[in-house]
């Protein structure tokens, strides 16, 4: 049976004196109890269901689809996110820890962040042009907004970077692993923070990319890295979206 380090929450082997994740003492973290894990079970549910609920709602009821209404549900997730991740701060809080965090690490990171969104950006707009005739845009549902740039900015760009990643690569993530093996709990937390996006065309780069976060904050034990791959790679594409736009 599989235990789990009080320090950092991720799965550890039973026979080692120190977590390999964080190098904490583990010789006295006990098992966890099944009523903790159906405890975590439910908390993962009821996040997974407030998201999934929110955003079938705002894709499939015609009344919400509107700027005002596309705010307000992005600022229900955030909260729910937030909520949840304060709830078992215990738990979670190393994971905003800025100790060890390398400058040329996260360059690294960010780069490839750029590149892989600018890639992907092109692959999506030739799909929809070859599938639908029409290229999609995130930009013109703030285009009614005096102020639609930084709207687009800061809706597109800096709240998912934030919050998507403290609810899935923090939260879900963390609880995942108080239930099942690390291999298991990266997928299902990308699957699920995938599908969360209502794209299918869009599951080829969802998927692949939430693999990458939630590996990379395993093995670096911090968010920070992921919100910053997770801005320059969404900040890249609204700019692009943004000046094909204006070229337009």
């Amino acid at each position: 049976m599989p235990i789990y380090c009080d320090n950092c929450s991720n799965q550890t082997d039973y026979n080692k004196r120190y977590c390999r994740h964080c190098g904490a003492a583990i010789n006295t973290i006990a098992e966890k109890s099944n009523e903790e894990k159906w405890i975590s079970i439910k908390q993962a549910g009821l996040f997974f269901l407030l998201h999934a609920v929110a955003c079938c709602i705002f894709s499939f009821v015609d009344i919400f689809n509107t700027i005002s209404w596309k705010i307000a549900f992005d600022c229900f997730l955030a909260i729910v996110s937030i909520a949840f991740f304060a709830l078992n701060w215990s738990e979670l809080k190393n994971l905003l820890n800025w100790s060890c965090f390398s400058i040329s690490k996260l360059s690294a990171f960010c780069i490839i962040a750029i590149v892989g969104s600018i890639g992907v950006s092109l692959i999506v707009r030739w799909i929809n042009l070859e599938l639908y005739s029409r290229t999609f845009s995130y930009y013109n549902f703030y285009l009614p907004h005096k102020h639609s740039i930084s709207l687009a900015i800061f809706f597109t760009a800096v709240m998912p970077a934030l919050f998507e990643e403290l609810g899935y690569r923090g939260f879900l993530l963390g609880k995942l692993l108080q239930v099942t093996d690390t291999k298991q709990s990266i997928f299902i937390s990308s699957f699920v923070f995938a599908i969360m996006h209502r794209s299918f065309i869009s599951l080829f780069w969802l998927i692949p990319f939430a693999l990458l976060i939630a590996r990379i904050r395993i093995k670096e034990k911090t968010l920070w890295y992921g919100i910053c791959i997770h801005f320059c790679f969404n900040f890249t594409a609204t700019l692009l979206d943004i000046l094909q736009y204006q070229h337009h």
